[in-house]
């Protein structure tokens, strides 16, 4: 399902927005500040409860409200609401329905972003790395993986509280260890089976878009040798430091060019590249609908590498949502495919129709 009808109430500089969306390619054109980037996060915020621009969500309100509103209504006919307060309250309502979980909201609205801070996947810290990876494994083993997850979180939470009380049960912390390492060893296996299949993809279409030569992925699972022997022997020091050195929340993805570290040895451009080439082969992995979340296409990647992506999407007639400056250079990645045109000045958008 493509997301057919956005509402936005709000959301930094935009007061009020309605946008009929075509379930093809739409692109938003306008100054920079006019509020282009803040059309794709309520679309990354309708998804995830989240911005990609900051860590905390306030700044996504604007400064003379109290809370923001995005609605958005599916080409199948089911909507989807997030209501974010300053206070800190939070409302989700998907298909007529209060729920209390955003991975629910995930599910019915897949968004990935492409723009100036995906170079970050490959230069940034593990972090994002594994959210990157846990993204991957929960859209294509959703049920299974939601469950083992939220079950190793409990377990790694209840560790680490335990760690920090001087004096924790050591009976009731070795019950934890062998939890949790059970638990990781399962995240791990469906982290393997995600990694081998996108390993496969990723080495294609770095051929397609980066013409990069030899390029390689590889997961690190963040432990070696038998994890509930190795967390039993670290108690003591994991008593000291107050937390949990090892296990599924250690893992790590490295990105290779010719066998050495793409992050030391590619320029800045080649980066961004491989950087756009692992979202890209995300999505491609994705069975359902999604929604391609570009952010300032034209200066991200040169005029070979951009026309490159956009032909990879137009192949996968995915839902595109894309932003910029010049509408004539916009269109021209798009080749003769129908675009959906936007404008955005001072927070106001309209439609300029399309082709």
């Amino acid at each position: 399902m493509s997301l057919r009808r956005l509402s936005v109430q709000h959301v930094r500089n935009i007061e009020s927005a309605e946008l009929v969306l075509s379930p093809g390619v739409n692109t938003v054109v306008g100054q920079n500040g006019s509020g282009k980037t803040s059309l794709l996060e309520s679309v990354y915020f309708l998804g995830t409860g989240r911005t990609f621009r900051s860590v905390s969500v306030v700044p996504l309100i604007n400064r003379d409200q109290e809370g923001c509103l995005v609605r958005g209504e599916l080409s199948d006919g089911s909507v989807l609401a997030v209501q974010r307060m300053k206070s800190g309250e939070r409302r989700l309502r998907l298909r007529g329905e209060d729920v209390d979980s955003m991975a629910r909201m995930a599910q019915a609205l897949p968004t990935l972003v492409l723009g100036p801070e995906t170079v970050n996947l490959v230069l940034g810290s593990p972090e994002g790395r594994r959210r990157f990876l846990n993204w991957g494994v929960f859209h294509v083993e959703h049920s299974r993986f939601q469950v083992i997850w939220e079950r190793a979180v409990r377990s790694l939470r209840q560790r680490n509280r335990l760690l920090k009380e001087p004096h924790a049960d050591t009976r009731e912390l070795e019950i934890w260890s062998q939890e949790l390492a059970g638990l990781s060893e399962q995240i791990d296996q469906l982290r393997r089976s995600y990694i081998a299949a996108f390993s496969t993809r990723f080495i294609q279409n770095c051929s397609e878009v980066a013409n990069l030569g030899e390029v390689s992925v590889s997961y690190q699972p963040g432990w070696t040798g038998d994890l509930a022997t190795r967390l039993l022997a670290d108690l003591a020091q994991d008593r000291k430091r107050g937390f949990t050195q090892r296990g599924f929340q250690r893992a790590d993805v490295k990105i290779k060019v010719f066998g050495e570290d793409a992050a030391r040895t590619c320029s800045r451009g080649e980066l961004k590249v491989l950087a756009w080439a692992l979202i890209l082969t995300q999505g491609d992995l994705v069975e359902t609908d999604l929604v391609y979340l570009m952010d300032d296409l034209l200066s991200e990647l040169d005029v070979p590498h951009r026309r490159a992506i956009c032909d990879h999407l137009r192949s996968r007639e995915r839902q595109v949502i894309a932003t910029g400056i010049d509408l004539d250079d916009m269109v021209s990645c798009w080749g003769d495919c129908p675009i959906n045109v936007f404008h955005v000045e001072h927070g106001v958008v309209s439609r300029q129709g399309g082709r």
